[in-house]
């Protein structure tokens, strides 16, 4: 997936999101006000206005879907998110040569000297670009310099 379209799509998802919770929060205010006439009208031994009524049990239910519209949009952006850097994780552990084997089972690279090394289990793509990385990124310690041994200094020729 193209970085754009990820953009795209979260943002979307936020915006969606903000309207559900602007629209939860002015309905809950409603809900608040509806409620407090009920009270009033009950606690003055009134009978309560059907319509009262009517307002309240409707103002619970859109309070109930654009809450579950919110909850539903963080729960798919978080999703989201997981499923982007899994997609991240694979496409790198491919980019590397890593591979997803049957038997044995689990993530192997075979290192540039032809060494199988397994990386992670079947289910942990996380895990084998994570220890992938660091071994490809391992760093060995400098071979020291061959230096020519060096030549005995000879004196200073005394021929005249």
């Amino acid at each position: 997936m193209s970085k754009a379209l990820q953009v795209q799509l979260v943002k979307t998802l936020k915006e969606q999101s903000d309207m559900a919770r602007d629209m939860a929060v002015a309905e809950l205010k409603d809900l608040k006000k509806d409620l407090a006439e009920l009270e009033k009208a009950l606690a003055s031994k009134k009978t309560p206005d059907q319509g009262l009524l009517m307002d309240i049990s409707h103002g619970a239910f859109e309070l109930f879907r654009t809450a579950s519209i919110v909850l539903q949009a963080d729960l798919l952006s978080v999703q989201l998110d997981s499923a982007l850097e899994e997609a991240r994780d694979l496409e790198y552990l491919e980019k590397r040569g890593a591979i997803l084997l049957s038997k044995p089972e689990g993530w192997h690279w075979f290192s540039p000297k032809g060494e199988m090394l397994f990386l992670a289990g079947p289910g942990e793509t996380r895990l084998a670009a994570k220890k992938l990385q660091e071994r490809v990124q391992r760093k060995t310690p400098p071979k020291p310099l061959k230096t020519p041994p060096k030549a005995p200094e000879t004196p200073p020729s005394t021929e005249t």
